[in-house]
């Protein structure tokens, strides 16, 4: 038949006989209701005057911080504590005749003289004054470099801008004619040789210091064997 639509026929048993009807499956076209939540999801927006009014109640609740003015100073303004200065360390700057007091090239001149005479020029010596038994002079030379021990007497301990010649007790000019006589007797003359070249490196180095930093050592007790050496060499002594 054309144009009708053939419905299957389902027989019908009945239910005595333990026949049940098959459920009815869901359709996959078909969607779940679900009910609308009785609160809205997007919170309402807060008005602009809440926004104001609490902005204004903060801000007229912080503390006020009170300046003091310049040049006045009393009870009523607060005072600088030391943590202040702390945060803001201001570095005091040494004067312009101590800054330029090791400048670098002769700085590093110095420093090689000062230590190649106190651990290369002994083992000159030991060959010219006691050439049968020169290593063991140069060892005894050496070991006169523990007399810089009495640095660790004074206070600081290194101080560039201090002389040791007539500071330190075995680098005084009362410790010199001891050494001296030290020459005399056999046993110790290769002590008392490394001792007082020991004292003319120091005095060296510290002349060497006056060359350009002038400052150094006024008061420095060497400060008139300094004087003495210029008169000497045929320059005038500064009082």
């Amino acid at each position: 038949m054309t144009g009708c639509r053939t419905a299957a026929i389902v027989p019908a048993f009945p239910a005595a006989a333990g026949y049940r009807p098959p459920l009815r499956a869901p359709r996959q076209d078909t969607a779940t209701v679900v009910p609308a939540p009785e609160h809205p999801t997007t919170p309402q927006r807060r008005s602009t005057a809440e926004v104001r009014n609490q902005a204004a109640a903060q801000k007229s609740n912080a503390p006020r911080e009170q300046t003091m003015p310049m040049g006045k100073a009393g009870r009523r303004y607060a005072q600088a504590a030391p943590g202040d200065t702390a945060r803001n360390p201001i570095q005091p700057t040494p004067p312009r005749g101590l800054r330029r007091q090791f400048p670098t090239k002769l700085f590093s001149a110095q420093t090689l003289v000062h230590y190649s005479l106190h651990f290369l020029f002994p083992a000159v010596l030991a060959l010219v004054f006691f050439p049968l038994m020169w290593q063991t002079a140069y060892l005894i030379m050496l070991a006169t470099m523990l007399m810089d021990l009495d640095h660790l007497l004074a206070k600081p301990i290194f101080d560039p801008l201090r002389c040791s010649i007539g500071y330190h007790p075995l680098h005084s000019f009362y410790a010199v004619p001891i050494y001296a006589l030290l020459l005399l007797l056999p046993a110790t003359q290769i002590v008392a040789v490394g001792l007082l070249f020991h004292l003319f490196t120091d005095t060296v180095d510290c002349l060497w210091n006056f060359s350009h930093c002038q400052e150094c050592y006024l008061s420095s007790r060497i400060y008139a064997l300094r004087n003495w050496v210029r008169k000497l060499l045929g320059r005038e002594g500064v009082e």
